[in-house]
């Protein structure tokens, strides 16, 4: 007689899942869902170094790794300062020999997604060798990991040297949840070398070791983050910044002129710390980085709390607002966030078997809730149509074309979107022009020229000044305050505009350019 179909599906899905539940599927199942993510930010941060969407974020790293390729210091001139001046990120010396042997942009920016991608292997291994969770729940994490929009924000945010402290914290976790001490300490040192304010969040991670009873793994992980830490702010970088704290004017609502005066400064205005930490705008982010994990990290706030202390930090830090100017920020309590789904996920089951068994309609709610958001809320959203990207356009191929213009040995201020193919130079700055109707262009002009041998505006990073009511009167007065100081557009097209002097002109050739269509209305 015949089993009815429900029992011989049922017989078929323990079959499966057994094979599911091998140590075999265990060893490769992860390492190929973070080749797979892997590939698909590549191909996104690909696409959108291809349409020249990459700005200052990404040429800042290029030519910095050019700077060291060459044996020069990291003394960019697009950040205008030494790159160690930021955080002591001292990891940028091997990133920079690999980016030496390959091409630049390209190089950083498979770094950048594989090291992004690299985390969901001691995720899962978490979660299946620690937590002892099946592999439904495990598959659920890595999908809310691979769709999580922090991550992808930090994947299109030029390039963030902390995005190498995101796999080495998780491994760090699981190596210490392990007791492998030693491949714990060379994550350690990964994280620290990334990013020295990680130092607090490294630390923290020794407060957790200490609760957990690993007493003396504890008081030397404390040790090691904190001193690091108070060894960069105190000396490693005040090195580079003229002797003083280079992030000083970040806190200064606490007033003081050094690290210690605005601790006291926030030991002083516990009223003020609360309200700046807990605004609305703090509030809607801390909601952004929570819902999509169905708040479930709050289920187990014993490894969300590491990343907490150094998240406050930049919760009150004055620093440009926006997904892609905080992104960096987001990578230890995106660690620290999964760290704690993965518990929490677990407190919701039942132990079957030596493995802890979470209802299927949590898993979906889950997924589902994690799909939603990501519609909802990432950067390569589906309404963002990231197929479509990569493509060039009329003006891109003038940007490409402008950019080959430039000797190697120029010094020349550029448009944001020009700066990536511009960075093997040491004289290369930023053309930055308000978005105002006000902006009074003559200065502007001045400024622009200052100190520089080549000029690229861009009217497309600047719509306001093509606006019927002044906009082509500012772009015509910027372009006449050139003119008059002697520099000559030697190539006019599609809003683009490439100036230098007459001499540079002549000794290379060059004709001076005639209005087109898109200028000769402003220009």
């Amino acid at each position: 007689m015949s089993l009815p179909w429900r029992k011989r599906l049922d017989y078929r899905l323990l079959r499966w899942q057994a094979r599911f539940e091998s140590s075999g599927f265990d060893r490769t199942a992860p390492w190929g869902f973070a080749v797979a993510l892997w590939v698909v930010l590549l191909l996104i941060g690909l696409a959108r170094s291809r349409e020249l969407s990459e700005e200052a974020g990404l040429a800042s790293a290029m030519q910095t790794v050019w700077l060291i390729g060459n044996g020069l210091t990291p003394d960019s001139s697009v950040l205008t300062h030494n790159y160690l001046w930021e955080q002591a990120g001292y990891l940028i010396y091997p990133v920079a020999w690999l980016a030496d042997l390959f091409p630049t942009a390209i190089t950083l920016l498979v770094i950048q997604s594989g090291a992004l991608a690299l985390g969901l292997v001691p995720l899962w291994r978490l979660g299946r060798n620690v937590v002892q969770l099946r592999v439904g729940a495990s598959v659920a994490i890595a999908f809310t990991y691979g769709v999580y929009s922090a991550l992808h924000a930090v994947n299109l945010a030029g390039f963030h040297l902390e995005v190498l402290a995101l796999p080495a914290l998780l491994w760090a976790v699981y190596s210490g949840l392990r007791g492998t001490w030693v491949r714990y300490g060379v994550f350690i040192a990964i994280v620290l070398a990334a990013r020295a304010d990680l130092g607090i969040a490294v630390a923290g991670l020794g407060v957790l070791w200490w609760v957990e009873g690993k007493r003396r793994a504890g008081y030397l992980t404390v040790a090691a983050g904190l001193g690091w830490a108070a060894l960069a702010i105190w000396f490693i970088q005040p090195e580079y910044a003229g002797g003083a704290y280079p992030h000083i004017e970040a806190f200064g609502t606490y007033g003081g002129d050094n690290p210690f005066e605005v601790l006291w400064g926030v030991v002083t205005s516990p009223v003020t710390f609360s309200q700046e930490l807990f605004s609305e705008n703090n509030f809607a982010t801390l909601v952004t980085l929570l819902a999509p994990v169905l708040f479930l990290p709050v289920a187990a706030p014993r490894y969300l709390m590491p990343a907490v202390p150094v998240y406050c930090l930049y919760l009150v830090a004055d620093v440009p607002a926006g997904i892609f100017d905080e992104a960096g920020q987001t990578i230890p309590i995106t660690a620290f966030i999964f760290v704690a789904l993965t518990f929490g996920l677990a407190k919701t089951g039942r132990v079957i078997v030596q493995r802890v068994n979470v209802d299927r309609r949590l898993v979906g709610a889950l997924v589902f809730t994690a799909a939603v958001f990501f519609v909802r809320d990432s950067v390569t959203s589906p309404y963002e149509q990231p197929w479509d990207w990569g493509r060039r356009d009329g003006v891109d191929e003038t940007r490409l074309a402008a950019g080959e213009l430039i000797p190697e040995d120029a010094v020349v201020r550029a448009a944001p979107k020009l700066l990536p193919l511009l960075t093997e130079r040491t004289g290369l700055f930023q053309l930055t022009l308000p978005n105002d109707q006000n902006a009074d262009a003559p200065a502007l002009a001045d400024e622009a020229a200052e100190g520089v041998n080549w000029i690229i505006f861009d009217l497309s990073e600047v719509p306001e000044w093509r606006a019927e009511d002044g906009g082509a009167l500012r772009v015509g007065q910027f372009c006449a305050q050139l003119a008059g100081k002697g520099w000559l557009p030697v190539l006019r097209e599609r809003g683009i505009i490439v100036y230098t002097f007459a001499d540079v002109a002549e000794s290379m050739s060059l004709p001076v350019a005639f209005r087109d269509a898109e200028t000769q209305a402003v220009c």
